[in-house]
């Protein structure tokens, strides 16, 4: 995973938290997406059928 902010101005972070990107979100902005930035080797396709596969299955994860 990439590295994350530990200070903001004056203030040690302690948690984090960020809001899923779909492969979907890939194809139609142009933005990274955590599955294909890992797995550099696949592609966006790959990765929505590999999310609908997990046995926690969430459709906003694969939505769009």
């Amino acid at each position: 995973m990439p590295a994350i902010q530990q200070v903001i101005g004056d203030a040690k972070i302690r948690s984090h938290t960020f809001k899923f990107i779909p492969p979907s979100d890939t194809d139609a902005l142009n933005v990274p997406n955590p599955c294909t930035t890992c797995h550099a080797d696949k592609s966006t396709v790959w990765a929505a059928a590999a999310l609908r596969g997990w046995p926690e299955f969430s459709p906003w994860r694969v939505a769009r």
